[in-house]
């Protein structure tokens, strides 16, 4: 199905300050606010021209503060767009506004004329950028915001921008990451241009400003659209659209501005996969590249740059469509018991095992994956009665498979015998109960003695330097290590037939998340938690809004 949304620019109507870099005449090309019925003209004009079969088209008002303008000349825009919505033209109507421009009152509003996405201009979670931007909002006003908008029903976009005053490649980062955290669906990415007329213009000619270079907006436009990508956070424009005056280079004075600039980015994401054939294949000879129907182009590269790199070194170079070249879906492992709306989360961007044994171990862990394997870089060890099913599907993950010694005991501490952890140099775990296997499928590394032997339940590995833990032994022996550790009240922790559970046994990490079953919002350091994964370089995403509950982690696995 393809997706198309009608344009309804209305600039600066009720924005209530100029951002430094903001002109919105120049960048959307449109001088004046449209008149109610030239509304319903432009949209009528773009339907003739959109294919109604297969087709998911929505009305967008873009430009300014949508919500800032007065009630009734709201209501004239958006009853315009509804008529259109109930006689089934269009199957959504989306807008753009400030942060600080919700309220309960205001939702109330556009729910009653059938708005279904609502795009806040964030561009930084960070308040020091957005005071030099001029943006007369905070990172406060997003978050409140974006609460709102979630829980009234809408769909979220957050838009960032980078390059702006203050803002660096790091800090970008950080805000991509904390869009995803506060639960966007979609997301736009800007890089700042200087324009003509505004206060950016001053400060670029003074010397007070440098924007970025096309390469390092493109680099670092590439690096975010990769956290939006894992994430599942659609990314629907990267770059200004090119207006008439951008294009011909009267308002546009100076930053990363292309036509094709998505497409640069693309290029450049397909560059570092490419590149590494070079190392790979340092003989040459014939290389043939897969690549799915919608990114062969971008595979080949903007003016075949990607084809002609790769030509340097091969003597034959083939591109061809495999649309399942990038659409292998990550394999998790984890409890039956796992509640139904983080299965549904789960299930929208992995493929699923659930593992469900109680006649092995008491009731409580009989679906603990963290029970039945032990997981390091080189793969995974076993309990024999790991079921067949869950084996034969690791396998197909490309999962090298270690069968352990002895099956987990009835009770414990028998039934702990794989629940180690294992970094890039530490064995943690009660190393008189370890199954064997375990050390000789992950060899040189300190085997470290902790005297909880249910570790793995009760300490997540962020990476080989942080660590959240919910036992105040493991986090003794670590800080003994040298390594930064968070001690996580175990007390908020569900965990079915138990007091509670242990945080760590919520967790697990993918392509830099920690998928978490729960919010944090119900642990009392949620908000210190929070910190500290985002301190350790990674984000967030929490499966569904409830307690916090214990599964026995979350084991992931990237074909």
């Amino acid at each position: 199905m393809k997706h198309f949304t009608i344009p309804i620019f209305i600039p600066e109507l009720a924005c209530p300050n100029r951002c430094v870099f903001c002109n919105q005449h120049s960048i959307s090309g449109c001088v004046k606010q449209p008149e109610p019925e030239e509304v319903r003209e432009i949209i009528l004009q773009h339907l003739n021209t959109i294919p109604q079969n297969d087709s998911h088209i929505e009305i967008g008002f873009f430009g300014g503060s949508f919500t800032g303008i007065e009630p009734a000349l709201q209501e004239q825009y958006l009853s315009i767009a509804y008529e259109f919505l109930i006689s089934g033209q269009i199957h959504g109507i989306r807008l753009s506004t400030r942060p600080d421009y919700i309220s309960p009152d205001i939702l109330t509003l556009l729910k009653h004329y059938g708005v279904t996405t609502i795009e806040l201009g964030a561009q930084s979670l960070n308040d020091e950028v957005l005071l030099l931007s001029g943006r007369g909002h905070k990172v406060a006003d997003v978050e409140r915001a974006s609460e709102l908008i979630l829980s009234s029903g809408f769909k979220l976009g957050l838009q960032m921008m980078t390059g702006l005053p203050g803002d660096t490649p790091q800090l970008s980062l950080q805000t991509a990451r904390r869009i995803v955290e506060l639960g966007a669906s979609c997301t736009r990415i800007y890089p700042t241009l200087v324009i003509r007329g505004t206060e950016l213009e001053q400060r670029w000619r003074s010397g007070e400003y440098q924007p970025q270079s096309l390469d390092e907006a493109v680099e670092l436009a590439a690096r975010l659209m990769d956290v939006f990508y894992y994430a599942g956070v659609e990314v629907i424009r990267v770059g200004l659209h090119p207006s008439e005056r951008l294009l011909d280079g009267s308002e546009m004075l100076a930053g990363p501005f292309h036509p094709s600039f998505r497409e640069l980015v693309k290029t450049f994401i397909w560059k570092q996969k490419l590149i590494k054939l070079i190392d790979k294949y340092p003989q040459g000879g014939n290389i043939h590249i897969p690549a799915p129907q919608h990114e062969l182009r971008y595979a080949i590269g903007y003016n075949s740059e990607n084809r002609k790199m790769l030509e340097s070194h091969f003597k034959k170079v083939e591109f061809f469509v495999e649309d399942l070249a990038l659409e292998v879906k990550p394999l998790i492992v984890t409890d039956k018991k796992l509640p139904l709306p983080a299965k549904n989360t789960l299930k929208s961007f992995a493929n699923l095992l659930f593992l469900h044994s109680e006649k092995v171990v008491y009731k409580s862990i009989g679906g603990h994956p963290d029970i039945f394997m032990c997981q390091g870089s080189e793969g995974i060890v076993a309990a024999p009665s790991l079921p067949q099913e869950i084996i034969v599907h690791l396998g197909y993950a490309g999962v090298q498979v270690v069968d352990g010694i002895s099956d987990p005991g009835k009770t414990y501490p028998d039934s702990a015998r794989y629940n180690a952890v294992v970094t890039a140099d530490l064995i943690i775990h009660n190393l008189k109960i370890t199954d064997p296997a375990i050390f000789k499928t992950f060899p040189g590394r300190k085997h470290l003695h902790v005297n909880q032997g249910y570790t793995r339940c009760n300490l997540l590995a962020l990476d080989d330097n942080y660590f959240i833990t919910s036992d105040y032994g493991i986090e003794k022996a670590l800080l003994a290590e040298g390594k930064l550790v968070m001690f996580a009240d175990p007390a908020p922790v569900k965990l079915r037939g138990q007091k509670y559970g242990f945080f760590p046994g919520c967790c697990g990490i993918l392509n830099g998340e920690v998928l978490i079953a729960g919010s944090l919002t119900f642990h009392p350091d949620g908000k210190q938690i929070r910190e500290f994964i985002n301190d350790s370089g990674l984000i967030i995403r929490e499966l569904y809004q409830g307690q916090l509950t214990d599964v026995g982690g979350i084991f992931c696995f990237v074909k």
